[in-house]
């Protein structure tokens, strides 16, 4: 899972396999390894490579809010655009949201009725 995590950070950045591994000490097929899981990660690989990411390590875990820490390197990403493609940015998560509901564009999600919301809670 981590090794994916750090692929997303290095893609997010525009920074290629070959230059990160260097400058963190391993070869570019080890770190290709690393991001594919298909080698046992370190603590402190995950840390030179988060570090050579510009990122702190703590930052790219789960934190408290549940496992969102890979979504890290897309939020800060998404905190650099112009505030005018925000409308946009914002069509398109919609449309994620729908598709991981397996819900079609312009059909309204279904909700629960508050009845049956808290017939669930007295269980």
């Amino acid at each position: 899972m981590y090794g994916r995590i750090l692929r997303q950070l290095r893609e997010s950045k525009g920074r290629g396999q070959a230059e990160v591994a260097r400058s963190v000490g391993i070869s570019p097929a080890q770190l290709a390894r690393l991001e594919a899981n298909q080698r046992g990660l370190y603590v402190e690989d995950f840390v030179s490579i988060a570090e050579a990411l510009g990122e702190k390590p703590g930052n790219l875990l789960a934190n408290d809010l549940g496992e969102i820490g890979y979504l890290k390197p897309i939020i800060d990403r998404l905190a650099t655009l112009s505030p005018e493609f925000l409308p946009r940015v914002s069509a398109i998560i919609e449309k994620i949201v729908l598709l991981t509901q397996n819900i079609q564009p312009g059909d309204k999600p279904r909700r629960k009725s508050p009845r049956a919301a808290q017939r669930k809670g007295r269980r």
